[in-house]
Parts: C-alpha cells; structure tokens; sequence
C-alpha cells in the first residue's frame, strides 16, 4: 500500500504524523518504506538521528524529488508499505505522489488558515482523480486542543467545515497537541516507543483507522 502524508499548509503536523505511522508500522513487523520528498528533509533529519543514536529497529528510509510516481510504484512492490513526506504546499511531489498512491492522508489543525487551503487540496485531487480514480483522501484532524472545554467545540467547528468537502473522509482519529511528539522528534524517535501513553494510543487508533486489523 502506498501512503502519502501532505497538505497545502505548512505546520499541520504532516511530517510528524508519518513518522509517527511508519514507527509503528515497522515496530509491528510490516517491511516498510519511508519516502522523504520534502525539500526540507525534516524525516531524512529525524531518521539520521534515529540512525547515530542506534534505535531499534531500523527503519529504510529514502530520499526521492520531483516526479515520483514510478519510484512509488517500483517500491510497492517490494515493500508491504511505503509512506511517503511531501512538502506542506501545492507540490511537484504531492501531485505525482497521489497519482501512484491508495491513500492521502491530509493533516489539517483547526484554523481558518489550514482549513482554506482544502479547496486547493480539492481540486488537485479532483485533477489526480482522472488518473488514479480509486485515491481515498482523509483529512486528519492534527495538533487538536486537549483543553477540554475548548476540544469539543473544536472538533465541531472541525467537522462543520468538512462537510462542504464530500469527496473527503474526515478521520474518527484525532492527533492532539502533545509535548511527548516534539520531544521524541530530535531524538529520532516515536511517541509510541515512549511514555505517553495517550500520545501511543492516537498513533495506534489512526493505523488502525487507516488499515484496519
């Protein structure tokens, strides 16, 4: 299964969800793998620091620009997954990407800015649909409230937006703003292989959201 992680907005949670899902993948035992196409290389960065400090277990990771369509589909043959990082804006990668992909999963935070840009989002998917008619696109709700007076009325407003946009599956899953994911980050780890206990299970219940049992 190909899987790509990427939105038009910057500072939705994008990468942090990948490596997050694909840690998990791999710590149960799917041959996974990790695609960086972000010109940033936020997950190249992460995985070298996973590397030099020697955490178990490894984790294959490449890095690939531009058109990426035959690359992905090249790897889906040899992996059970591939996971792919592309930039927070309209992107070469993003476009290519999800022409090869099952999956987008689009991470979004609750804010007028990040919510705008599911228009643009739409009517690239609308264009990649003609070629790859079968993509299922899920927007996940990323970096959410954990307040809980504010996280209800949150996720409304969340949900109320989404409706506008129908070829879209918002997501159950909720990733929220947790420190646990900025302090396994620099550390190339992932929240499920720390403490948090809360953190771990909203990785959990997106893959298995995503793929089920």
């Amino acid at each position: 299964m190909i899987i790509i992680v990427g939105c038009n907005k910057g500072g939705a949670g994008k990468t942090t969800t990948a490596v997050n899902l694909v840690t998990l993948l791999v710590c149960d035992g799917a041959d996974v793998c990790f695609v960086d196409a972000d010109q940033q290389r936020s997950s190249a960065k992460w995985h070298a620091d996973r590397e030099a400090a020697g955490v178990k277990p490894a984790i294959t990771l490449i890095e690939r620009r531009g058109n990426i369509t035959s690359t992905l589909l090249s790897l889906a043959k040899k992996y059970d997954h591939v996971v792919v990082d592309v930039a927070g804006r309209n992107s070469q990668e993003l476009i290519t990407g999800a022409i090869a992909a099952d999956i987008l999963i689009a991470p979004h935070q609750c804010s007028q800015l990040d919510l705008d840009t599911l228009g643009e989002l739409a009517t690239q998917v609308e264009r990649v649909r003609d070629l790859n008619p079968d993509l299922l696109v899920y927007v996940y709700h990323s970096i959410a409230s954990t307040n809980p007076i504010l996280a209800g009325q949150e996720r409304h407003e969340f949900l109320t937006f989404m409706a506008d946009f129908p070829t879209f599956t918002p997501m159950k899953s909720i990733g929220h703003y947790r420190k646990a994911y900025r302090d396994a980050f620099p550390l190339g780890l992932s929240v499920i292989e720390g403490p948090n206990e809360k953190a771990a299970a909203e990785v959990r219940e997106l893959a298995q959201e995503v793929f089920g049992d």
